[in-house]
């Protein structure tokens, strides 16, 4: 574990899940990486500046299978070391309701027990 991983306020998962844009389509947001009740890591097409505002959809699968729509905004922006058109975005939600953080949190939980009972 690294000093960040033990900084963090809340636990990771680290599978991948679906996001849409506010405009609902997959492309701009793609290919999360980690996803927490704070925030998302994840893969873009394209740069995005820091501090953008983005209305985004998270699509939580089982045992949770529920979609949560929340608002965030971009902290960190770099290229991808896959290089390319490729981009690490870290979004820190900034509007999500107690009962949409709540349904992250358990699907992580869940996540990573099942992770730890599969070694």
């Amino acid at each position: 574990m690294t000093d960040q991983d033990e900084r963090r306020r809340f636990p990771r998962s680290r599978r991948g899940i679906q996001a849409f844009d506010e405009a609902g389509e997959s492309g701009v947001l793609n290919n999360v990486d980690n996803i927490s009740a704070s925030g998302v890591l994840c893969h873009t097409i394209k740069p995005i500046a820091l501090m953008t505002k983005l209305g985004m959809g998270l699509e939580l699968p089982a045992p949770i299978d529920r979609r949560v729509d929340c608002e965030g905004v971009v902290v960190r922006c770099e290229a991808d070391e896959q290089g390319g058109d490729n981009f690490k975005v870290a979004i820190l939600y900034t509007k999500i309701s107690d009962d949409d953080r709540d349904a992250i949190q358990t699907w992580v939980e869940s996540d990573l027990a099942q992770d730890h009972d599969e070694d």
